[in-house]
Formats: C-alpha cells, structure tokens, sequence
C-alpha cells in the first residue's frame, strides 16, 4: 500500500518534470523568441481559457461580499458591477481619479483589475480612500506578479505591476490602514486580494 502510494507519487512527479522539460523545449522557446505579444498567451496552455475572458470577480465574490456591506461603489465594474455596489467607470463625468460621492460617505470601496490600468495608482487610492467612512472598507483585487501574461511589457493597457507586499506596505503606510485579509499567494486566477479598514 504505502510503498506503491510512493512509487505512484515519484512516477507523477517524474511524469510531471518530463513534461515541463518537453514543454519547455517545445514551446518555451519559442514563446521567448515571439514574446512581447498577447496573441501567444491566447493561445498558451498554462493559463486557463477562463482567464481570458469574462469577469475576474465571479472568482473572489463570496470574499468581497463578506466584507463589503452597506453603501458603496465598485470601480471599474463594467458589466459586472459587485451585489449592491453601484458600478464606476471611466466616463466623462466620473471615473477613477473622480468620484461623484460624498468624502468620508461609503462603507465600502471595491475593485476589480481596475488599478493596474491607471497611470496613477496613488491618486486614484488618494480618491477611493477619501470616500471611505472611517471604519470603512477598501477591497481590492488584483492581477498577480508571478503570471507572466499580465506584465505590462506583454499587455499594453496594463501600466504597472502590482506586488501584494507593496500594496499592503502603501496602504498601512501612506493610509494608515489596518489590513483585514491579504494574499500573498495567487489563486486560480492568477490573481490576489487585499481588503483593508480606514481607520
């Protein structure tokens, strides 16, 4: 029993480093010598067809509604703004870097792969945090450094790369922040979470 279960496991582990290695020769390369393109990751099997396309908040809802409750606002909602959040997007009278709220109004402030877009960050946190009531609630979700296909020299709508340690770093430091939940790690979307209270 336990002998075989080992033996299974190093054969899959074999099997698994084989097919890297014949991956890699393959198509890795290849990848290199044609990278600097998103047509390649359309097509690449590392990333699941699901992530390039529809919405990455379906994968963190159940989290974003735990935590996001009462008034508020989703930036960059498009179609698919959070349960009751009222949807932001960037249009002429109202957009990431201006909010039409109240400052100190919202219970909650979520967003989805929306701050990697903007050209700065900084003054779009500077807007979503100064909305938030104190006690308030920023959630956001973001595109994680480690997956190769949302670098910005790969994807030209991204203009920078969020970091998890950066970002709980800024929103403790420059905020003053408490970080409720972080993840360092990327889930299946290749993505991670922060969520943090204004104090």
């Amino acid at each position: 029993g336990m002998m075989k279960n080992k033996l299974k496991l190093a054969s899959n582990i074999l099997k698994s480093f084989v097919y890297s290695l014949i991956y890699f020769l393959k198509n890795g390369l290849r990848n290199r010598a044609g990278a600097g393109s998103y047509a390649y990751f359309q097509a690449d099997r590392r990333y699941p067809d699901y992530l390039k396309h529809g919405a990455a908040l379906e994968a963190v809802k159940p989290l974003a509604l735990k935590y996001c409750r009462g008034a508020g606002i989703d930036v960059g909602a498009s179609r698919w703004p959070l349960d009751g959040a009222r949807g932001i997007d960037n249009g002429d009278t109202e957009n990431a870097y201006a909010i039409n709220e109240a400052d100190a109004s919202l219970d909650f402030v979520f967003s989805s792969h929306t701050l990697e877009h903007l050209k700065d960050p900084e003054a779009a946190l500077d807007e979503w945090i100064g909305k938030l009531k104190k006690g308030g609630v920023l959630f956001l979700y973001l595109p994680h450094p480690s997956c190769e296909m949302w670098k910005p020299e790969l994807l030209p709508f991204h203009e920078w790369s969020p970091d998890p340690v950066f970002m709980e770093s800024l929103l403790m430091g420059r905020y003053g922040m408490e970080i409720l939940y972080i993840t360092y790690l990327p889930d299946a979307y290749f993505s991670f979470a922060v969520v943090a209270r204004k104090r």
